[in-house]
């Protein structure tokens, strides 16, 4: 796996990860994989030709001697390299057809795209379990607070792919599970910056300091999109106490979000169907 998406070094275009590397790697270990290398994908290796990085990558360096992948598969420099090239250097390949959905074949592109427009509930039948991201509380400017609804400003660890606006979360706070409201946007009503969105949240029923801390936030469903009360800032106490009302209800009623081994094992069919490996118990990293 790589350390960044292909196309953000090739068309210097920013593609947001579903998770981080680390994240993979937990995945990959609750599904049994034993060995993940995390290529470093720079100007040089981009440059690879497909049969350098067949002679110098696969077989010199990693020693592959089979590779499991789809027929539509790519590599190399102007991804000219393909499975007939792979056969060509004695590299033995099983070809397995692409996993399907609903008639949808399952892609990062397509649940990225689901994200992007707020389709939630979509996207988790192709992504296996609810979108979520991992932040760092940072401080804030206790604005919540004063209004009497404490919320937690997030510094996300990557891109969010969401529209802006308010969803109803669950999060995750040292082992437990809190309801709650994000808000994803420029806060207009208080002069925010359109450079900097803001990732905020409140969580019910908590009492605690959070600052510094990591939390996980899964978002269940978009309630609305983001409203500048700043010509009315009285309006915003009652929008935020019709939101939390409605985020109440929509929570109330939301599948509780399966953990990722949950998810994994449900999956673990489409490695009995192919034959991968599911018994190891580690996961690296190089």
């Amino acid at each position: 796996t790589f350390n960044r998406h292909p196309r953000s070094l090739t068309k210097n275009i920013q593609i947001p990860f579903l998770i981080t590397p680390k994240e993979k790697f937990k995945l990959l270990d609750e599904w049994g994989l034993d060995l993940c290398i995390l290529a470093n994908f720079n100007q040089s290796f981009a440059n690879l030709s497909a049969q350098a990085f067949c002679e110098e990558i696969l077989k010199k360096r990693l020693g592959i001697r089979e590779v499991v992948t789809s027929s539509s598969f790519r590599f190399g420099k102007d991804r000219t390299g393909d499975i007939e090239l792979l056969k060509k250097q004695d590299i033995s390949v099983k070809v397995i057809k692409l996993l399907k959905v609903k008639d949808e074949v399952v892609s990062s592109t397509l649940i990225r795209n689901l994200i992007k427009q707020a389709k939630l509930k979509e996207a988790v039948i192709f992504l296996g379990r609810d979108f979520s991201v991992l932040g760092k509380v940072i401080p804030g400017e206790k604005r919540g607070r004063v209004l009497g609804y404490p919320t937690a400003n997030l510094k996300v660890v990557y891109p969010l792919n969401l529209p802006g606006g308010v969803y109803a979360v669950r999060a995750e706070v040292n082992g437990k599970e809190y309801n709650g409201l994000s808000n994803i946007g420029f806060r207009p009503t208080f002069n925010g910056s359109a450079e900097h969105p803001t990732m905020e949240v409140h969580l019910f029923n908590f009492a605690g300091d959070l600052y510094n801390q990591k939390i996980r936030i899964v978002f269940k469903k978009k309630i609305r999109n983001e409203i500048d009360f700043s010509k009315n800032k009285s309006l915003l106490l009652k929008q935020i106490r019709k939101d939390k009302e409605k985020a109440k209800k929509i929570l109330a009623t939301a599948d509780t979000r399966r953990c990722h081994s949950e998810a994994l094992a449900e999956e673990s069919l489409f490695s009995k169907k192919y034959g991968i490996a599911t018994s190891a118990q580690r996961v690296d990293s190089q």
